[in-house]
């Protein structure tokens, strides 16, 4: 029955879905392809006519320099000063108050032999210069001087010009011959004013256009000047390139227009699709928060629980929520919390038997190494890692006497015993060899390492395990050779080839005893 009603819900809810998604597919396809174009085409106009409106401003504004310039070139004072006839002219009209409450940033004016006559402006660093020609501190205008000069020289009237000047900085450039205002008369020079873009200059253009402009120097470039880019579905991006001064520089318009009449033609087609769609997307909602209830949200939980036990070292809990139900999704949640049981059990019983001697319990070779690789790999406990190598006296005649069984004992209570004196300082204790044993000892000099080992053989010496047959003592003894990291000694098996060699020294010197590895030593074979 759950099958044939889940079968069911299932077909109920694609055939609740297919006609939903028809009926939106048709508004959609009547909107692409009929009303969209033609909402489109109008964008584009309206975008269109604002830069215009931008445009017209722009030019606007050239039109008030070019009266501007003309008004100082006209003046008879400028005629006589530009002729050497009104000195006083500077001090009377080419002051810092007069830039400022004309916002210019420079006045340039040329004598008739185009030579520059006299400057007034800020330099790159905002400084306030007033001198005769482009000598220093005026010597930041001659580029300005040159490119005027060219511009004369290649004009074939004397009318006034006007440029936008899209540099590192916008600015509008004016020039105007000096004429005499009531005689007709040669040009006595020629005057240049720039204006520079500013922030309040930009705010100001804003509000006298009602647009929300940006104005950048960009280079020059091939295809269309005008670009528009919808950026949001109640706004547009429109730009446009206006040509500009140095010739391969323009003056780029960005304007963020509205799209309120788009919007409001959109209108009308939500509300169709509101009413058409509107019950089967109840519908829909229902059918959808069922399933969540009853199948997906279980099925989550699940998923996230898998995901946990396979990022998490310790096993979690898995929720009660799953472990509850009486369903399948419950039955399947226990069986496999039983199976990840089982199989976790059999996954650290496999991981102890590869990483520890089977007789002793210590850790075997193939850890030692891992353990010893991994210390010299973390460079803040490189240079500060150690090694033992240990190895029973006479292992043998105590084997030939007492036998392998006594023998065995004989390694499990030395094990036990390194355990006790260096485990609790976290170091590893492993079985290398027949009767050999290797300590690693990270983040240990190599003077501490030497006091552990002498530690270590007082409580070996401590334990008087009888050896009868042994040359060197009653007792069992073993040998300790120490060894650290060092510039010439930088891997695992430099270090335990040292500390080997230092065990081999103890057993020259005696047995007995803990040796430490020197540079100067050699290497000696003796018989264990």
């Amino acid at each position: 029955m759950t099958t044939v009603l889940t079968s069911l819900r299932n077909r109920f809810l694609l055939s609740l879905c297919g006609v939903l998604c028809l009926a939106l597919l048709a508004l959609v396809l009547i909107a692409r392809y009929q009303i969209m174009p033609i909402l489109l085409e109008d964008e584009e106009t309206f975008a269109s006519a604002e830069l215009d409106r931008a445009e017209r401003a722009l030019g606007s504004e050239l039109n008030h320099m070019r009266r501007l310039v003309e008004d100082w070139a006209y003046w008879d004072d400028s005629f006589d000063f530009v002729s050497g006839k009104r000195p006083e002219y500077v001090d009377s009209n080419l002051y810092e108050d007069t830039l400022e409450t004309l916002d210019l940033e420079l006045m340039l004016f040329l004598d008739a032999d185009r030579e520059a006559f006299w400057v007034v402006g800020y330099d790159e660093e905002g400084e306030f210069t007033s001198c005769p020609g482009v000598a220093p501190p005026c010597d930041w205008a001659e580029p300005a001087r040159d490119f005027l000069v060219r511009h004369i020289e290649q004009k074939a009237d004397d009318a006034t010009d006007t440029w936008l000047l899209a540099q590192s900085e916008l600015a509008m450039a004016a020039l105007s011959p000096i004429h005499q205002s009531r005689e007709a008369s040669p040009a006595a020079g020629w005057l240049a004013m720039v204006r520079p873009f500013n922030a309040p200059w930009i705010e100001q253009l804003r509000d006298t256009t009602g647009i929300q402009m940006e104005l950048s120097p960009v280079p020059q470039q091939e295809g269309p000047i005008q670009y528009l880019e919808r950026v949001s579905p109640t706004h547009m991006a429109a730009q446009r390139l206006i040509p500009a001064l140095p010739p391969n520089r323009a003056v780029r318009i960005d304007a963020l227009l509205p799209r309120q009449r788009y919007q409001a033609s959109l209108e009308t087609f939500r509300f169709a699709l509101y009413w058409t769609g509107g019950v089967l997307i109840v519908t829909l909602l229902i059918v959808l928060w069922l399933l969540e209830r009853m199948v997906l949200l279980p099925l989550r939980q699940f998923t996230h629980y898998t995901q946990r036990v396979h990022r998490e070292v310790v096993l979690p809990a898995m929720p009660d929520s799953l472990a509850a139900r009486h369903d399948e999704i419950g039955t399947l949640a226990r069986e496999f919390r039983h199976l990840l049981d089982h199989q976790r059990k059999q996954s650290e019983q496999l991981l102890e038997l590869s990483q520890h001697d089977p007789l002793t319990g210590v850790a075997n070779r193939r850890l030692f190494d891992e353990r010893f690789a991994e210390a010299l790999s973390l460079r803040s406990a490189r240079h500060r890692t150690s090694a033992m190598m240990i190895d029973i006296d006479h292992f043998k005649l105590y084997n030939d006497h007492y036998g392998h069984q006594a023998g065995d004992i004989c390694l499990m209570t030395l094990a036990q015993c390194m355990e006790d004196c260096l485990k609790p300082h976290g170091f590893l204790v492993a079985r290398t060899g027949g009767e050999e044993f290797s300590v690693l000892l990270p983040g240990t000099s190599l003077d501490i390492a030497l006091a552990h080992a002498r530690e270590l053989l007082k409580a070996i010496n401590a334990l008087e395990m009888p050896h009868e047959f042994s040359p060197t003592s009653t007792s069992v003894t073993v040998s300790i050779g120490v060894a650290a990291h060092q510039a010439d000694m930088t891997t695992p098996s430099d270090i335990m080839r040292a500390a080997d060699q230092a065990m081999y020294q103890a057993k020259t010197g005696g047995r007995n005893r803990v040796e430490a590895y020197r540079t100067s030593d050699q290497l000696s074979p003796v018989e264990r």
